[in-house]
């Protein structure tokens, strides 16, 4: 993922353009190939050394493929390298104690110790170092000390991409990055679109959504970051995540309200004229969010009595026409001896609107025959007075994690 210094985007009539480059143009793939040769061949150096050599390689490539922005592209492609390497310390020893340790001697003496030893018979500073390394049996504490810092970490793997797939990467992070801005997202997903797949991501990364039914599919509205949070960096980054997750399905079309240098601006894309391509795996592989569903199936796994109540994977999408809503439940909760069915739904973040709709689609469920129950977390919200309120209207509130008897309690 592209920080926001790394985000090249322009206006043109209007719309928002992010930056792209071609995985077909010579140029470009041979960039991002002498990219990939330079950290494999860093594999097990410092992390100081390797930045030193993507400077100058920012200021060597940059200029043949934009005069203007070409150090800005390198280093985009170099973070999301950067993504794919993994890094270790150099030392197995704590940098940290060895630190605190050569201080508190030097600490302890009448005077800094000197450099060479004098007429005096001061303590050196080579006489303090044997002693830490007595104490600690490394050999030289002086080599350790800082290990910890990151230009001293050493590159022990690199998973290296090949160059096309790194070109694509970055047309996707550059969008992902403009997401960053966003007050608003909007997907009309079509017939024959994948909606449970996208709806798997919206749930995954906890994002506020609206769903609203279409005579041939659904209309998805997603609150941004500036809509409710003010810019909140961890929300933004979910939404930004939420896009490949998008782009393993089709046909669908999004448009995005983003405020971009101090200007609204709209951010329109549509699986047919996009050309951008996920790389995630799929939902079965896909880990970037924290899971709360799956702590919360764990959870009723351990729960000692569940009153006979059996919990299943979520069903269909409950629809309300005549209000444009629908719910995406999380879980159905099944009676064994009533054959009474409970949907669940679980809440990632949410706002203060966002929770009143939901009581209110509580309300119209039960007029229809349905029994809901939202979880909603005190930790991800916008309201404790709002959830207060909700509680009442049939909201379960938990913390970090739902506990299998809270929901237990509501279901009696």
């Amino acid at each position: 993922m592209l920080r926001s210094e790394h985000v090249i985007a322009r206006l043109y009539r209007g719309k928002l353009v992010p930056h792209r480059l071609s995985p077909d143009d010579r140029r470009v793939l041979a960039v991002a190939e002498e990219l990939c040769d330079l950290y494999a061949a860093h594999v097990g150096v410092m992390r100081s050394r390797l930045e030193r050599e993507l400077t100058v390689r920012e200021e060597g490539l940059g200029p043949g493929l934009d005069s203007r922005r070409g150090f800005k592209i390198v280093r985009a492609l170099s973070k999301l390298l950067e993504e794919r390497a993994g890094w270790i310390a150099p030392t197995e020893a704590d940098p940290y104690t060895l630190r605190t340790r050569v201080f508190e001697l030097a600490a302890a003496l009448p005077e800094p110790p000197a450099a060479e030893a004098g007429l005096l018979e001061v303590p050196t500073r080579g006489d303090v170092l044997l002693q830490v390394a007595t104490e600690t049996g490394i050999e030289d504490p002086a080599a350790s000390m800082y290990a910890d810092r990151q230009g001293a970490l050493l590159l022990g793997d690199f998973d290296r991409p090949p160059p096309g797939e790194l070109v694509r990467r970055y047309n996707v992070a550059q969008v992902q990055g403009v997401l960053y801005s966003a007050r608003e997202l909007v997907v009309e997903l079509g017939e024959g679109a994948d909606a449970r797949l996208v709806f798997h991501y919206v749930k995954l990364l906890g994002l506020i959504y609206d769903l609203e039914p279409l005579p041939h599919g659904y209309r998805l509205h997603l609150d941004g970051p500036l809509s409710i949070f003010g810019g909140t960096r961890k929300y933004g980054l979910r939404l930004a995540k939420f896009l490949p997750g998008l782009l393993m399905t089709s046909p669908w079309k999004l448009s995005a309200n983003v405020e971009w240098k101090g200007r609204d601006t709209v951010l329109e894309l549509d699986a047919e004229t996009a050309g951008l391509e996920s790389h995630y795996l799929g939902p079965k592989d896909e880990r970037e969010a924290d899971d709360v569903r799956g702590a919360f199936v764990r959870a009723w796994e351990r729960a000692k009595d569940t009153g006979g109540w059996e919990l299943e994977r979520g069903g269909d999408v409950l629809p309300f026409p005549e209000r444009k809503a629908a719910l995406v439940p999380d879980f159905t909760l099944r009676h064994a001896g009533t054959g009474e069915v409970v949907q669940l739904e679980i809440l990632g973040f949410w706002s203060e609107r966002n929770l009143v709709e939901r009581v209110v689609l509580l309300r119209e469920a039960g007029k229809q025959g349905h029994r809901v129950l939202v979880a909603a977390s005190e930790r991800l919200g916008a309201s404790q007075e709002a959830l207060s309120g909700a509680v009442e209207g049939g909201v379960v509130p938990f913390k970090d994690r739902l506990p299998a008897k809270a929901v237990l309690a509501a279901l009696q």
